[in-house]
């Protein structure tokens, strides 16, 4: 796959029929195979030509040919503009087949990209990510890393780190001199950096929760009113409401925008003690869908009901107490009343949901998937290894961990590429791309 050398040919607009289908065909032989089929010497950048598809069959096209490395390959690229008929879509393939090309892989022409240098690693993955966004904010995040925005984020963060390597390598190589006198210092921007990863680390997280859908979780005892509530939240009857317990026995899904980032909403069975079996599981997959979630509001009618939920720490919580139209409630510090039913303080718990994520501006907002927050997990660690006493005692030590983050870092936008890691990373995308 990573060879780069043959020439590669895929319909790039969507399979089925309409208006115009487009064909890109990329390699070194890209022109002269259309130059063999057409009988011309396509010298024009933009030019209109019938196109031999089979005896006394023709398709009036318009080639578009792009020259490397000025291409989004950075290869000679062609584009065969036809009417949208997959008949016709078949044989412009079958013709370019015929003269040495071959069917490109799912996401070949990008990976091509990355190969010849057009596009860093995390712009690529920028570009199925704008394919794939189903929200303003997700499409604004990946058009900011796919202009480069990641890079520039996680260069600034090595950068910092890097004036902390500067100051122990320098002690390093005075290790004859009274080095005492720094180590304070050194300490000093250890813990500054170490705050500003933290923030940095914060951000990452929001933006890989809007790249990829925020998932919510819906938690709290029978008929607290979860199924209620996500159904005022998404405008429309998703769950079934009924004054029985225990109506809802498994994890139901549903998604809707607020204020452009969409959320994914999971309505879990009531969690309460239960000898029905199939109830106690259904309670088990509450409990599950927890983990996944990015945010998790805690739903019931009595401040005392909280207690018993299993609240999980490090999560974003939201406290919200229901069916305040049935009088005065005691809300918990920091949480919410509203009504689900009378939808009552809805756009508080509405704001609530997206403060989080809306702090970022539309600059901010970048394309962070799990690989990318991996490595930027793994960078943390390294540094959070350096502790005071290991300043004081081995000082080869703090600046290997220092480079090792900083190379984990440099691995989001620059990796030691390989054919497994990349086919991983490739293979998401559609052929034709």
């Amino acid at each position: 796959m990573l060879s780069g050398k043959e020439t590669i040919v895929a319909c790039s607009s969507p399979p089925g029929r309409g208006a115009i289908s487009t064909i890109r065909l990329s390699g070194d032989k890209a022109v002269s195979i259309v130059n063999k089929i057409t009988k011309n010497k396509l010298e024009k950048k933009i030019c209109v030509v019938k196109f031999p598809l089979d005896d006394e069959l023709y398709e009036k096209c318009v080639l578009t040919i792009f020259k490397s490395p000025n291409s989004y390959t950075g290869e000679d690229l062609v584009e065969i503009s036809t009417h949208g008929n997959p008949l016709i879509v078949e044989k412009v393939i079958e013709k370019c087949l015929s003269l040495g090309a071959k069917v490109a892989q799912p996401g070949e022409f990008t990976l091509r990209a990355y190969l010849n240098n057009k596009l860093s690693l995390d712009q690529s993955e920028a570009v199925i990510e704008i394919i794939n966004a189903n929200s303003k904010a997700s499409l604004k995040a990946a058009q900011n890393s796919l202009e480069g925005g990641l890079k520039v984020k996680i260069s600034k963060v090595q950068e910092k780190l890097r004036d902390t390597r500067v100051l122990i390598e320098t002690l390093i190589d005075f290790v004859d001199e009274d080095v005492e006198i720094y180590i304070e210092e050194v300490i000093s921007k250890i813990n500054e950096f170490k705050d500003f990863y933290r923030s940095f680390n914060e951000d990452m997280k929001a933006c890989c929760s809007i790249s990829s859908d925020v998932k919510v979780v819906v938690i709290g005892p029978p008929n607290s009113g979860k199924s209620t509530l996500i159904n005022a939240i998404i405008g429309e009857k998703v769950s079934i409401v009924d004054e029985k317990q225990g109506t809802t026995r498994d994890v139901v899904t549903s998604s809707c925008l607020i204020n452009g980032i969409r959320f994914v909403f999971k309505d879990t069975a009531g969690i309460r003690k239960t000898s029905n079996k199939i109830e106690e599981e259904g309670i088990k997959l509450s409990k599950k869908a927890l983990k996944s979630a990015d945010i998790v509001i805690y739903l019931a009618e009595k401040e005392v009901q909280f207690k018993k939920l299993p609240v999980i720490k490090g999560k974003k919580n939201i406290f919200v107490l229901n069916k305040i139209d049935l009088g005065e409630r005691d809300v918990p510090i920091g949480g919410i009343a509203i009504s689900a039913k009378t939808k009552k303080n809805l756009k508080l718990l509405k704001d609530a949901l997206t403060q989080n994520f809306l702090k970022l501006n539309q600059e901010e907002l970048l394309s962070v998937n799990m690989r990318h927050l991996r490595l930027i997990n793994q960078a943390y660690k390294k540094v959070a290894l350096i502790s005071p006493n290991l300043i004081s005692s081995n000082l080869e030590l703090v600046a290997e961990n220092l480079r090792s983050s900083d190379d984990l870092l440099g691995k989001i936008y620059d990796p030691i590429s390989s054919d497994d890691m990349l086919g991983k990373i490739f293979k998401k995308f559609c052929i034709g791309k």
